[in-house]
């Protein structure tokens, strides 16, 4: 009998999600196709039957990212409240994605997947600031920042206040995961204190 393989598509998601998974634990040193190919079942030159380089691996596992990353913007019509799913959403994802979310912001990637990457990596990062920027310059129109000035002005705050929890992640002091809701929700709170006008 004939061995049935999978379609093209089904395998190369299969190969980015894992892909995704090994940087996440073992960071790009540990990104090997040979630890690759033991993940999903295939040799180490049979994932090249299905991408041409390792840099299209990264590239694919991207788009798995990104999917990930913006699974969550809520319609609400309170920017408020679609600014804290986001701030949840994003904590989230920075601390669970492990060490491939915090490549998400930094340069690292670029040395595997190059200037590709960079294109990538840079429209994310700026679709990620947009989607916090819309919501805060409608806060900022309806007279509800505690601040003057541009709403974007809050842009790094938001965005600093989501990274501890990839830094934590990063050494290790995130504590246990279930108190990762009651710290995602003090650091909202602490956002909400110094952005958001009482009311």
């Amino acid at each position: 009998m004939a061995r049935r393989y999978q379609r093209t598509d089904v395998r190369r998601r299969q190969i980015a999600e894992a892909a995704l998974a090994l940087i996440a634990e073992r960071g790009l040193d540990g990104f090997t196709t040979r630890a690759l190919g033991s993940r999903v079942g295939l040799t180490d030159g049979t994932i090249f039957r299905h991408f041409d380089s390792k840099a299209e691996i990264v590239l694919a596992a991207l788009d798995v990212l990104e999917e990930r990353m913006f699974a969550v913007v809520p319609d609400d019509p309170d920017p408020l409240i679609r600014l804290e799913a986001m701030f949840a959403h994003r904590a989230r994802f920075v601390a669970g994605e492990g060490l491939f979310g915090r490549l998400v912001f930094t340069e690292q990637l670029i040395h595997v997947a190059g200037d590709a990457a960079r294109v990538r990596l840079r429209a994310l990062q700026a679709r990620n600031f947009a989607v916090v920027e819309a919501a805060l310059g409608e806060l900022g129109a309806a007279g509800r920042l505690a601040i003057g000035g541009p709403p974007a002005r809050l842009l790094p705050v938001f965005q600093g206040l989501v990274l501890t929890f990839a830094f934590e992640a990063a050494l290790e002091r995130a504590g246990a995961a279930d108190t990762l809701d009651a710290r995602i929700r003090a650091r909202w709170e602490t956002f909400r204190a110094l952005a958001i006008t009482p009311g």
